[in-house]
Order: C-alpha cells, then structure tokens, then sequence
C-alpha cells in the first residue's frame, strides 16, 4: 500500500468538477477495488463537496484517486476503462451545451472556450484546417501522476463529441500525454484510430465530411441560454483564480532546475519582478514559500505514486544534492524520503 503525505488543502489550486467523482466507486467494485482505500490514499476519505453543477473538488486528489485505483486493479489503463464500461458520467452545465450545439465545429468552439469551468488545464484549443477539427488540452506540470487522468477526461471528451455529428464525423488520429500501456487494444477498440502515445499534450483530432457535422439535437435557444450561463461561470472562476496558482504553474514548468530564480519566473509571465512581488505580496505569499510548495507537494506525489529513486526524485525537483532533499523531507513530512516510502500511515 502506498502512503500519502500532508499536503494542506489551501495549496490545491487545481480543481475539477465534483461529478467527475460520480461513477468511481461503482467502477471500483467491478474490478474488485476497495473504494474506501481509493479514498484514504487520494486524501478524499474527509472530502465533503457535492457533486452539484457547481461543486468542485482538488484536481490532484481526483488524479491520486485514479492512480491507486489504477495500481489496486493492476490496469494500467483504468481511466479508459471507466469511461468505456459506464460512460462519461452525469452532465455538467458545459457537457449540457455541448449536447444541443448546432454543429460539430461549434460544439468544439465551445468545448475549448468553456472547459475550464469543469476542469484546471494549462492549456486548450480547438483548431481547424479544412475538413480536420482537433481539440487540444494538457494539464499542470505540478500534476506527477496523471496518466490516468489524461485518459479519463480525453475518452470523456471523445464520447461526448463523437454523439454529434453522425457518420459524417470519424476521428483520424488520438494523441495521449501518457506512456503506452502495456496493452493497447484497449484504446484502438475505443477511439478506432490510430493513438500516439507520450505526447506533449492530449488531442483530438476528426475528420468532419463537407457539409456534415450537424448536430441531431441541436436546440439554438437551449445552446445559447447554456452558453450565457457558462459565460458568466467562466468570470466568476476567473475572479476567483489565484494569481498564485498560475506562477506556481511555471515553477513547475522549470522544478528541475536548481538554479531557478524569481526574475526567471518574471520573464516567463512577461512582467518585471518588482510586480511580481508586489502581486503576490497582495495575496501574502511569497516566491519562496510558492517554490517550497510546489517543490513539497511533487515530492508527495513521487514518493506515494512512483518507484523512481529517491536520487531521482532530488534531480527533478532541482536539488543538487540528495541530502538536501532528505532536509526538505524531514521539514515537509517529519522524516527523511525512504521513511516516507515505508509509512503506510495516511497523514491528514
């Protein structure tokens, strides 16, 4: 069994829907996984969020939980097996939309602009080239584990889109920021395309026929009256983002590096480090303590969700040395990396 570590709660900037939680513990007891271990390894045991249309809960513990399912299932494509045994789940206000567009184009449009009111991604668009419409995602490099994740939410939103359209929309080409599995006939039965495996991000790609593409249950009015509402859902999560949590984003980005510095990290988001500092004096943090956290909750992960070495895990977390990442442990955790890695202990 694998141990998580203390890593509070005010630190997890990343969000996803509550309902993407809906339909895991049924999944879990088909393939003969204890649910409530799924929960006490992910720190979701003490989780109280509805899934309501706007309830939200950390998108690293939703992470964390698919890994622990994955590992306790002994699948190492889980995620998709979710989605192809009970599909994507029950609607969201974005989903919703997606059902009544007018077209396939248009319901990718949308998927793009308003995704991130379901889920925290660093990136999304949807691109056209002629007949060919792809839909790009990848989510934060703060996120170790999340091979699992990347397959769930893709095949979630393949499912979706493939419901509009009719035969005059066929995918061509199924990208996937996870390793290949040890068995692939999972995702070519699936996506009946071919997948590329270990890319940079997650993509979508379809070829929509000359004129096709229309949507079966399209309803403008419905569409445009969903699309309002997302509209105004999208401002709110935008006033509500933490300033910090996009900086903590390129920190991750650049953990390696043990010489990273704060005017590196200015550069990056195109401002000078004197307002950088400023900023983030407004919401009382401060580089540092962003690096640390950052640093504290990858550190968590390697060692609760990976067999990479604990001279490994230094090197990625740009630590020079070993030891001072057994330091950095002992002051996170309360005891030095291989300790951790033997706890079977849940710290809450």
């Amino acid at each position: 069994m694998l141990a998580r570590f203390d890593v509070p709660a005010s630190v997890d900037t990343l969000l996803i829907h509550s309902r993407a939680q809906v339909g895991l513990a049924d999944y879990c007891r088909l393939c003969g996984v204890p649910f409530d271990t799924v929960l006490r390894e992910s720190g979701l045991d003490g989780e109280s969020a509805q899934a309501s249309l706007g309830g939200h809960i950390s998108l690293r513990a939703h992470a964390s939980a698919l890994e622990a399912a994955s590992r306790l299932a002994d699948d190492d494509t889980f995620g998709l097996g979710w989605t192809r045994a009970l599909g994507p789940g029950p609607e969201d206000t974005v989903s919703l939309a997606l059902r009544h567009a007018p077209d396939f184009r248009a319901a990718l449009q949308m998927s793009a602009r308003f995704m991130r009111i379901v889920v925290d991604v660093t990136e999304i668009r949807a691109e056209f080239d002629g007949p060919d419409a792809t839909l790009c995602f990848a989510f934060s490099p703060e996120l170790v584990c999340r091979d699992q994740l990347n397959d769930r939410v893709t095949s979630k939103i393949f499912s979706r889109m493939m419901r509009i359209g009719g035969a005059s929309v066929r995918p061509l080409e199924i990208h996937l920021a996870r390793p290949r599995p040890m068995n692939v006939s999972r995702h070519d039965l699936f996506y009946g395309a071919p997948v590329r495996f270990a890319a940079e991000r997650n993509a979508l790609r379809f070829r929509v026929e000359e004129g096709g593409g229309s949507n079966p249950l399209r309803d403008d009015d419905l569409f445009a009256a969903l699309c309002e509402l997302n509209r105004r859902r999208l401002d709110d999560r935008r006033r509500a983002e933490d300033f910090a949590s996009l900086v903590s984003d390129v920190i991750a980005e650049r953990i390696a590096d043990p010489g990273l510095t704060i005017a590196e990290v200015a550069r990056d988001l195109g401002m000078s480090v004197r307002v950088l500092q400023r900023r983030l004096a407004e919401r009382e943090r401060t580089f540092h303590n962003l690096h640390d956290g950052v640093r504290r909750r990858m550190a968590a992960d390697y060692l609760a969700h990976t067999d990479l070495a604990v001279s490994e895990i230094a090197f990625r977390l740009g630590f020079s040395a070993v030891g001072n990442f057994s330091r950095a442990a002992r002051r996170w955790f309360g005891r030095p990396p291989s300790e951790c890695r033997q706890s079977r202990v849940a710290v809450v």
